[in-house]
């Protein structure tokens, strides 16, 4: 059963229920209809045998009554014949068994049923060969019974109209159950049809065609809503997929140049610059910076995939001010020729994770200082009006053109030449984590020149005073 399809499961539970059904009804049917032949039958032999007994005349035997006109002896050929209805079959017996009179066919008394019917005054039974519905009533009373009026009623006819019955039953039963299991599979093959497009696509999906949809154009119904949602997962898969590709291929044009720079100088520190003080100096300082550079991007990208991988970790209660301290104090490290400083600096506490929150802030000061002229500052300002919090980090710098405010902020995109340092994922990250607490992170360009990020956080109550985690 469990290798068999749906549909075909489907048309044989239906098939099922039919003929259970059909066959209860089917044998509830023919066994109201048989009692109610046989009972038919049952009542009139005992109808009959009530009605000749009472012609009987019984007055004059033994007494002084004299016979009414209406009544007839035991030996009156009328009791088997004319009073009698077509069809049935009536005898006349003495007590002791013995017949007076009977008609043509009728079967001898049962001695059952005429010492039952001498005991009680009337009594029935039936027979089944030949088949018969017996009836038998007294004639006088029990301490001085004249004789036995039987009556017969054939039953061939009622039999065999229901062997008929049981035979159209059976076939009914029959033609129900196969005709059921058919519709039951067109049906099931109709309904199920959305199922096989969404094998088919899925299918193909996996197959490598990631556009494929299943586009459902049916009813609404729990198929629909299924497709529906499959679809949508469809198309986050092939966005996922899409993202990955471009991270692989981003990734490795990045560290392309770190690490061709790296082979380029440790192939010439092999030959003739390893001999050379100045050249040497030169290829080892290259080197470092080449591998730094790469070591920074090494560790952006594996943060951007636990970002991607993770889910985010339970926020606790965190002070931004604090953060806002924090980030300024170790960003002011990656280029101290670059004042750093805190305008406004307002109490705010919000639910979050302090390390991704500094590791935002650090990010948005590390762009504002590789853009920035030396001596000229940094600004940052922490306002803290409920039910938000906002950072701004402006430096004066050259200012980001305009059709790049939102394009900045993609992986691997950067206004900067790739020797200043930058690898692009700096404020990809950053929005990646304001996004993860529920805000965002947005570029303008300052009135007087440079740019300007403006942070903007809900300040929600902090879930739990546990210790943050780190993303």
């Amino acid at each position: 059963m469990s290798r068999l399809g749906i549909r075909a499961r489907f048309a044989l539970l239906a098939a099922a229920l039919v003929l259970a059904i059909a066959a209860l009804v089917g044998a509830g049917g023919y066994l109201a209809l048989r009692d109610s032949l046989l009972s038919r039958a049952q009542r009139e032999a005992a109808d009959q045998a009530r009605q000749l007994v009472a012609l009987i005349d019984v007055g004059g035997e033994g007494g002084d009554e004299r016979p009414q006109a209406n009544q007839v002896d035991l030996h009156d050929p009328s009791l088997t014949g004319g009073f009698t209805r077509g069809g049935l079959l009536v005898s006349v017996t003495r007590p002791d068994g013995s017949r007076i009179q009977a008609s043509p066919g009728a079967p001898p008394l049962p001695p059952g049923l005429r010492r039952s019917c001498l005991r009680t005054g009337r009594a029935q039974t039936r027979t089944a060969q030949p088949p018969l519905a017996l009836a038998c009533a007294r004639v006088g009373p029990a301490n001085r019974p004249a004789a036995l009026i039987a009556v017969a009623a054939p039953l061939r006819d009622a039999r065999h109209a229901l062997a008929q019955l049981a035979q159209a039953l059976a076939l009914g039963v029959v033609a129900g159950t196969l005709l059921a299991a058919v519709l039951a599979r067109v049906v099931a093959q109709r309904a199920l049809r959305p199922a096989s497009q969404i094998a088919q696509t899925a299918t193909s999906i996996r197959a490598g065609d990631l556009a494929r949809r299943i586009d459902y154009r049916g009813p609404r119904d729990e198929l629909g809503e299924l497709a529906d949602v499959l679809d949508a997962s469809f198309a986050e898969l092939e966005q996922a997929v899409e993202r990955q590709r471009r991270f692989v291929a981003d990734a490795s044009h990045e560290l392309r140049t770190p690490l061709a720079t790296i082979q380029a100088h440790v192939e010439l520190l092999r030959g003739w610059a390893g001999e050379t003080p100045a050249a040497r100096d030169s290829a080892l300082t290259a080197l470092d910076q080449a591998s730094r550079a790469a070591s920074r991007l090494s560790a952006d990208l594996l943060y951007l995939a636990q970002l991607d991988r993770l889910p985010p970790p339970p926020r606790v209660a965190t002070q931004l001010d604090q953060a806002v301290v924090d980030a300024v104090r170790e960003a002011q490290t990656l280029r101290p020729a670059v004042p750093i400083r805190i305008s406004r600096l307002d109490e705010a506490r919000l639910a979050g994770d302090d390390l991704a929150l500094r590791q935002l802030l650090v990010n948005l000061l590390a762009n504002a200082l590789r853009v920035s002229p030396e001596t000229a500052e940094v600004t940052v300002e922490l306002a803290a009006d409920d039910p938000h919090a906002t950072v701004t980090v402006s430096d004066r710098g050259p200012g980001i053109p305009p059709d790049q405010l939102e394009q900045i902020f993609e992986r691997f995109y950067t206004t900067a030449p790739r020797r200043s340092g930058s690898s692009g994922l700096g404020l990809a990250i950053a929005r990646e984590i304001a996004r993860r607490h529920d805000g965002d992170v947005h570029a303008t360009n300052r009135p007087g020149g440079g740019a300007l990020f403006r942070l903007d956080l809900p300040l929600h109550e902090a879930l739990t005073e546990a210790a943050p985690a780190s993303l």
